[in-house]
Parts: C-alpha cells; sequence; structure tokens
C-alpha cells in the first residue's frame, strides 16, 4: 500500500466544478514503517558490498560514462551527423598523435593527484564508439587530434584530466575524450530484483559534500509534508571505508484534503521539483564515493 495513499488522493482531488464538493477526508497516515526502514538499509548494505566487489582498487572511476564530451554544436547543414556522432561512430583520416608522455596525472579540486598511463589519439579514437547499434552510420572522418584537458564527474568529485579534442571534416564540432587508460570498464551491479520494487524511498541524484555534512539532490513535490500532496525527506548514510550509501525516506502530507469549492478545481500535480535532504557522516568523506540505494550507482560530487 505503498503508493495507493497518491492514487486515493489523485481520485479525490480530482472532482469537475460540475460535481459536489467531496467532505473532506482524511488521508491515511504515510510516514516510513519500521519495516520498510530497515528493508532500505538493508538494500543500502548490498550497494556497498556490489560496489567494493566491482570498483577494487581503482583509482579512477568517472560517474555515467562522462569520459566524454562535445565542444560547439553542428551546424544546419550537418545535422545529419548528430545520430553517428552520439554513437561514436569516427574514423581516422590520417595519422594521429602518439601519447605525449608515458604517464598524466588526474587533478582533483582538493589537490589531490593520481599518476595513470596516456593513451595514444588513435586509441582513445577507438573508445569513443560507444554504440554499436546504429544502421547506416556512416563513420565522420578525424582530420587532427590535439592534446589538452577536460573535467570530469568522478566518484571522488570533480576532476581535471588529460584528454584528446579531436577535429572533424566539415564541421566546427569538436568531441574531446579522456586520455588516461583507466583499465577495464567499472560496472556496479544494483542489487537483484526490481528497481522499482524497494520500500517508500527517494532517489538521490547528485551529492554536495561539507565536511562531515552531505546534501543530496532529488526530485519530489514543490511542497512539504505541511501541505495536500507535498512530502519531506530524511536522508540517512550507511557507511563502509570505501563509499556512503544514502537512502532517502519520504514523509508524506497526513491531514486531510481540502473540500473542493464550487465552480473551482484542486489536484495534486505529478510535475518533480528539486528537492534536498542532508545526513551528517560520523566522519569526513575523505575520497569515498557517494551512492544512491535504487541501482547502486555512485552519484556526481559538486
Amino acid at each position: 500500500m505503498r503508493r495507493l495513499w497518491w492514487v486515493a488522493a489523485m481520485a479525490v482531488l480530482a472532482g469537475c466544478a460540475s460535481t459536489p464538493a467531496p467532505a473532506p477526508v482524511e488521508v491515511e497516515v504515510a510516514t516510513p514503517r519500521t519495516d520498510d526502514t530497515q528493508r532500505l538499509r538493508e538494500r543500502a548494505r548490498v550497494v556497498l558490498a556490489n560496489y567494493d566487489r566491482a570498483v577494487g582498487d581503482a583509482g579512477l572511476v568517472v560517474v555515467g560514462r562522462q569520459d566524454s564530451q562535445v565542444v560547439g554544436g553542428l551546424e544546419p547543414g550537418n545535422e545529419h551527423l548528430k545520430q553517428t556522432i552520439s554513437a561514436g561512430r569516427f574514423e581516422a583520416a590520417g595519422a594521429l598523435p602518439a601519447a605525449p608522455a608515458e604517464k598524466g596525472d588526474v587533478v582533483w579540486s582538493t589537490g589531490r593527484r593520481l599518476s595513470l598511463p596516456l593513451l595514444a589519439a588513435p586509441d582513445a579514437l577507438r573508445l569513443l564508439a560507444t554504440d554499436d547499434d546504429c544502421p547506416g552510420c556512416v563513420p565522420v572522418p578525424v582530420t587532427g587530434a590535439r592534446f589538452t584537458t577536460m573535467r570530469v564527474p568522478t566518484t571522488r568529485g570533480p576532476a581535471t584530466v588529460p584528454a584528446w579534442e579531436f577535429a572533424l571534416k566539415d564541421t566546427e564540432l569538436r568531441v574531446l575524450r579522456m586520455a588516461l587508460d583507466t583499465g577495464p570498464e567499472v560496472r556496479v551491479d544494483p542489487p537483484a530484483g526490481n528497481p522499482d520494487d524497494i520500500p517508500d524511498g527517494a532517489v538521490a541524484e547528485a551529492a554536495e559534500v561539507d565536511g562531515k555534512r552531505i546534501t543530496v539532490t532529488l526530485t519530489g513535490p514543490r511542497e512539504g509534508a505541511d501541505q495536500p500532496c507535498g512530502e519531506d525527506y530524511i536522508a540517512e548514510a550507511v557507511e563502509s571505508d570505501t563509499a556512503v550509501a544514502v537512502l532517502v525516506r519520504i514523509i508524506r502530507h497526513t491531514g486531510p484534503i481540502p473540500t473542493v469549492p464550487p465552480g473551482t478545481e484542486f489536484g495534486c500535480t505529478m510535475a518533480g521539483h528539486p528537492r534536498t535532504a542532508t545526513v551528517t557522516l560520523k566522519k569526513p568523506l575523505d575520497g569515498r564515493t557517494v551512492l544512491e540505494v535504487q541501482q547502486g550507482q555512485p552519484v556526481g560530487l559538486r
């Protein structure tokens, strides 16, 4: 019955102006149940174990496969290239440069540095191919490559990394790809079962860190739980030596649904709004990864 309160509220609140106003109806109490909270905590522990097993000693994990970027936009006459570029279908039109050194540095905003092997431009170009299902895509010729840097979101926060900037034939658009050899791609398995079939909780989408405090961003109704259709959020963290899994419990409005005056309409909107919840850790994050508990994936740090 975790979602039935919303359905019941929508059914009552969606009355038309031509029908008599319904009498106030009490919404069932929808604060988190103890067993649901415990299930969220158990899921968080599974998420931490899956992350440790997948990541191991990996020094650099880029969030959301954002190790490549597009700079600029396609000209009106080049819109047909959009799908091909999105799929990473490129081919060198000539010789491309070798790596300028054996290793390059990842530099975080905290000053932390990590040295990793550099990729030659042809190797970085091959790694741009992300989509094998692109029927009819003709590879875009790459006319040159320039060694530079780019910013990427990582599990340890934003970092500056070496990159190759590729020039494309007949367009000013450029493609950047991280020029580091980070080893096999890190894939974190989600907990078993349907990710939507979890205890009543919200999903952390991004995080901001201030010492021991983590403020996560999520999507929810604009109003708080003191208003009809509103929600409040309580964040809780389950910690390990390598990561922090943030679960977010939902506190819903528990008061009566207001009556609908004749000639007016009232209803809950399903539009999402940015909301936040804050949790205090037992110790500073200190390079650990922040994970959400639905899919068990790292979230970007701001």
